[in-house]
C-alpha cells in the first residue's frame, strides 16, 4: 500500500485530501477487523437474550475489577495521577443551646383614646379638625350656636330688673317698717332666684364651646361644619400618641409561657423596625371564638416618634428553651422524594478515603435557619457545611484547608 505525503501544497489542499481519504480509511479498518463471531451475535429469542446480558454483566465485572486494580496500582506509584474529590468544607458536631420562638401577630395601638363631646345641644359653627391633625389637650375643638340660651338669658335679665327694682322697694319699706315681712321676703326671694337662673344659663353658655379632652392625633371627625351636634354625641376621636402599646392576640397554648415584665421582641414589618420591650398586661380572659388572649407590651419612647397606631406588628415569645443539643443550620438538611431528611458526613473509608455519606436525621423545633437533630447525628460526626448540594452517596471528596470550626 502506497503511503500518501501531504506535508507538501498548501493547507486547504491538505484539508480536502485529508476529508477524501477519511471514509476510505474508515473502511478499510472495519474491514480488517474482520465479521462478528458468534459470540457476539445478539439472540432473537427472549431466553437467549436473557443469558446473553447475564454473560455480558459477568463481563462488565470482571472488566471493572480489572480497570480498578489496575488504577490503584497505578495511583499508588504515582499518586499525582489520583483523581481529585469535590472539595466540601465541613465543620464538627458539637452539642449547644436551643431557644424556639412563637410568631404572634399583633397591632400598634393608642394607650389612651377619647371622644371630643358636647354637652349641650346645637348646631356646630365652627370645626376645623381633619383626620390626622395634632391637637393639644384644652384646644378648642368646636363652637355651638345657643341661641335658644341667648334668648333665655335676655328675657331673664329683664326679669332680672324688674325683681330687682321691686325687692329695693320692699327693702326700703321694710327698714321703714312699712309693709309686711312677707312681702319683703317674697320680693327678695323673686330678685335671687332669677340671678341664680342668669348664673346657670351663663354655665350652659359656657358649654358651648367643645375642648379637646387629651392631647394626641385626630383618629375620626364623626361630626362637622353646620351639623346639629348633641350632648353625649362625639364629633371627633382622639388617639394619644404619647403612650403606644403593642397589642398580640396570643394563643392559649402560650399561657404558661407568657410571664408578665417579660422581655420580648417585636418587629414592626412596614418600618424595617425591631426592638425589644417588656410585657406590661396580659388578659384574664381567653376569646372563645379564636382561643387567644390579648398580651400588651409597652413601646420604649424612643420609637414613639417611628410608630403610629393601627401599624400591624410581630411579636415572638419564648416557646422553648434547651441546652446539650446538636443543632445544625437547614441550609445542610437535605430532603429525599420519600420525605426522609439527610444530611452529608465527611468518612474516611480506608479503600476510596474521604467520601460523603449520608446520614439521615430526624429534626425537631426549628427558628431561624436553626433546627434540632433528635436522632442520626452523634457529637463529633463532620457534618458537610459546604458543597453537599449535588453530592452522592460515597462520593469520593476532598476537604478543605480551612474546615469550619
Amino acid at each position: 500500500m502506497h503511503s500518501i505525503d501531504l506535508s507538501q501544497g498548501s493547507p486547504p489542499l491538505q484539508m480536502k485530501t485529508l476529508l477524501y481519504l477519511l471514509p476510505l480509511l474508515l473502511l478499510t479498518f472495519l474491514a480488517s477487523c474482520g465479521p462478528a463471531t458468534d459470540a457476539d451475535v445478539v439472540p432473537d429469542d427472549l431466553e437467549g437474550k436473557k443469558e446473553y446480558l447475564k454473560t455480558k454483566k459477568a463481563e462488565l465485572r470482571t472488566l471493572t475489577q480489572q480497570v480498578e486494580t489496575l488504577e490503584k496500582d497505578i495511583f499508588a506509584k504515582d499518586p499525582s495521577l489520583a483523581p481529585k474529590g469535590t472539595l466540601v468544607a465541613y465543620e464538627p458536631v458539637k452539642i449547644s443551646s436551643f431557644e424556639n420562638y412563637a410568631e404572634v401577630q399583633a397591632t400598634i395601638r393608642a394607650a389612651e383614646t377619647a371622644m371630643a363631646t358636647p354637652q349641650l345641644p346645637g348646631r356646630i359653627l365652627s370645626m376645623k379638625y381633619e383626620v390626622g391633625d395634632n391637637i393639644r389637650k384644652g384646644a378648642l375643638v368646636a363652637v355651638l350656636d345657643v341661641e335658644n340660651i341667648t334668648t333665655q338669658r335676655a328675657e331673664l335679665e329683664k326679669a332680672a330688673e324688674l325683681a330687682e327694682t321691686v325687692f329695693e322697694r320692699q327693702k326700703r319699706l321694710w327698714d321703714q317698717n312699712i309693709g309686711s315681712e312677707i312681702q319683703y321676703l317674697q320680693a327678695k326671694n323673686s330678685y335671687e332666684r332669677i340671678q341664680k337662673q342668669l348664673e346657670s344659663i351663663d354655665v350652659q353658655t359656657s358649654k358651648r364651646n367643645v375642648y379637646a379632652p387629651l392631647s394626641g392625633t385626630v383618629d375620626q371627625v364623626m361630626m362637622r361644619q353646620g351639623e346639629n351636634a348633641s350632648p353625649g354625641a362625639p364629633i371627633l376621636s382622639i388617639l394619644s400618641t404619647n403612650d403606644l402599646d403593642v397589642v398580640a392576640d396570643a394563643s392559649e397554648d402560650l399561657l404558661s409561657k407568657v410571664k408578665l415584665r417579660q422581655k420580648v421582641k417585636v418587629k414592626v414589618p412596614a418600618l424595617n423596625l425591631e426592638f425589644e420591650a417588656p410585657i406590661s398586661r396580659i388578659g384574664k380572659t381567653v376569646d372563645p371564638a379564636n382561643r387567644t388572649f390579648e398580651v400588651e407590651i409597652d413601646v420604649p419612647g424612643k420609637y414613639l416618634s417611628q410608630l403610629k397606631a393601627n401599624l400591624l406588628a410581630e411579636v415572638e415569645v419564648l416557646d422553648f428553651s434547651g441546652d446539650d443539643l446538636i443543632v445544625v443550620s437547614q441550609d445542610q438538611i437535605q430532603q429525599e422524594i420519600d420525605g426522609r431528611r439527610f444530611v452529608f458526613l465527611a468518612v474516611d473509608e480506608v479503600e476510596k478515603g474521604t467520601v460523603a455519606k449520608k446520614a439521615y436525621v430526624e429534626t425537631g423545633a426549628s427558628y431561624n435557619n436553626k433546627a434540632i437533630i433528635e436522632s442520626g447525628l452523634k457529637v463529633g460526626d463532620r457534618i458537610i457545611t459546604a458543597g453537599s448540594r449535588g453530592l452522592t452517596d460515597g462520593q469520593k471528596i476532598s476537604l478543605s484547608q480551612n474546615p469550619i470550626q
